[in-house]
């Protein structure tokens, strides 16, 4: 698993990465290469939400319909790292995107236990 630390520079993240990209990591990964989608989870402050990145809309969904752990602001700095690396990951196989756009999304069903 890879923790990103959001005082990192992008840059230093940025070569972290690569072994995703080019599907080395996690050891049955797939080259990024055509994919119109990416999915991944964030745990901060002891909670967990999903991310769903729509590659075509440029907009990260966030999946987590219990706002008492995270406000749209905490959201947004947890992802900050990601708003800044992937759009620089997707470059190098020459997907260009400006900015990621954030979308929460609270009307998913909640887990009912711990």
């Amino acid at each position: 698993m890879l923790e990103l630390d959001a005082t990192e520079h992008p840059t230093e993240l940025l070569e972290r990465f690569n072994s995703y990209l080019e599907g080395e990591f996690p050891k049955h990964g797939q080259k990024w290469e055509g994919c119109t989608h990416l999915y991944f989870s964030v745990c901060n402050r002891s909670h967990w939400y999903a991310v769903e990145v729509d590659i075509a809309k440029s907009t990260m969904f966030i999946y987590d319909p219990d706002r008492i752990y995270s406000t749209d602001d905490q959201i947004r700095a947890d992802l900050k790292p990601m708003t800044m690396i992937l759009p620089m990951l997707l470059k190098k196989i020459n997907i260009v995107i400006d900015a990621l756009a954030i979308e929460r999304i609270t009307t998913t069903s909640k887990q009912s236990n711990s």
